[in-house]
């Protein structure tokens, strides 16, 4: 199914040595790396062309984890000249909905994402809960990671599973109705984060612990997962700062302490969140999607940088003439910049065109 990640990644050592360089750096507040990820039609395809309605998750995992494993290994397959910082990882992709339903609940699938319903309709009813670890989608999940695992494990290439914040995963579970509970529940609020801190580290756990089982011997195989956690704030972007520091960043922070390392990712429509996920310990990447009509990152790069304090920025751009123009800014921090491309042919000519940039300000 997988070559050896070596055959997808020629100088993955010389990768996996810059990228961890930027995010000991960012851990550092220390600034000056600047890294470049092409994105191409070929990097989407495991995810345009599956179809997730099609699948039976309950009896035959294997079916579906065989058509993901062998998109992947195509789409590494076709960018393998590409010496950007992508470095190949193998991900379960269900959509949204698996992020919560390990709690409770059900999956409702459609083509390209996954939606899931509420299950609190009073905020004290995670209470009621089954106990973690029973509802099927716990168990569901971590079988079919285990699928995907069997066929990538031998490969060396690395695993990789991202998280809600507890925040986002308590918005999940509520629905719209999280934005009232800041102000008419505070306290019982409190205690769902809490709840929803916890219930993310021990699902956390034991996904590492399952991806260990196979990954052990590999030298890269855990290198997404030992140490640090993949964390979004989404829910976040659609409060204040202040309400962040009180009701998010206790239990996001709670999370990171865990784990070691926190990577993390917001929108673009709250750049002012920024500053404080960044100002969070040991965060070393935010990645921040820009959202259609509100602000570009990459034309606020002066003012991120600042709020950043060194945390290696993910951002996109349109145009390798918008990094020519930014890349001193961006060098006075950490930034990965990624570039659309529409054929791998140009990205190993952006590739280029990058290292030139990178040597007259080296």
């Amino acid at each position: 199914m997988f070559r050896s990640l070596d055959q997808y990644k020629p100088d993955i050592h010389k990768t996996i040595g810059i990228m961890e360089k930027t995010y000991n750096d960012a851990l550092k507040h220390k600034g000056g790396n600047v890294t470049l990820r092409t994105l191409s039609q070929s990097d989407l395809e495991p995810f345009s062309a599956m179809d997730l309605t099609k699948y039976n998750y309950k009896d035959k995992k294997r079916d579906y984890a065989e058509e993901l494993c062998r998109l992947l290994s195509h789409s590494f397959e076709v960018r393998r000249n590409v010496d950007d910082n992508m470095i190949p990882s193998v991900a379960p992709n269900l959509g949204i909905a698996d992020y919560a339903a390990f709690i409770g609940g059900e999956i409702e699938f459609h083509k390209d994402t996954s939606w899931f319903r509420p299950i609190l309709q009073e905020i004290s009813d995670y209470r009621k809960l089954p106990k973690l670890g029973t509802a099927f989608w716990y168990k569901n999940f971590l079988d079919i990671c285990e699928e995907i695992l069997k066929l990538s494990s031998e490969s060396g290439i690395p695993f990789l599973r991202g998280f809600y914040s507890p925040l986002d995963l308590a918005g999940a579970l509520r629905g719209e109705a999280i934005y009232t509970d800041f102000y008419e529940y505070p306290d019982e609020l409190r205690s769902l984060l809490d709840y929803c801190s916890e219930a993310t580290i021990t699902f956390a756990e034991d996904i590492y612990a399952l991806a260990r089982k196979y990954l052990k011997g590999s030298r890269y195989g855990m290198w997404f997962l030992d140490g640090c956690i993949y964390m979004s704030e989404d829910i976040a972007c659609m409060i204040s700062p202040k309400l962040y520091r009180e009701y998010c960043a206790p239990y996001t922070q709670k999370v990171i302490d865990h784990f070691g390392v926190g990577h993390m990712h917001s929108h673009s429509r709250a750049l002012y969140l920024v500053k404080e996920i960044c100002s969070l310990d040991n965060v070393a990447s935010l990645w921040i999607a820009t959202d259609p009509n509100q602000p570009r990152p990459i034309d606020n790069i002066e003012t991120l940088i600042k709020d950043a304090r060194g945390v290696c920025l993910a951002i996109d751009c349109s145009e390798f003439l918008e990094i020519e123009q930014n890349f001193p800014e961006m060098m006075q921090g950490n930034v990965s910049i990624c570039l659309p491309v529409n054929t791998t042919e140009e990205a190993e000519k952006m590739v280029a065109e990058f290292e030139l940039l990178q040597g007259r300000f080296s």
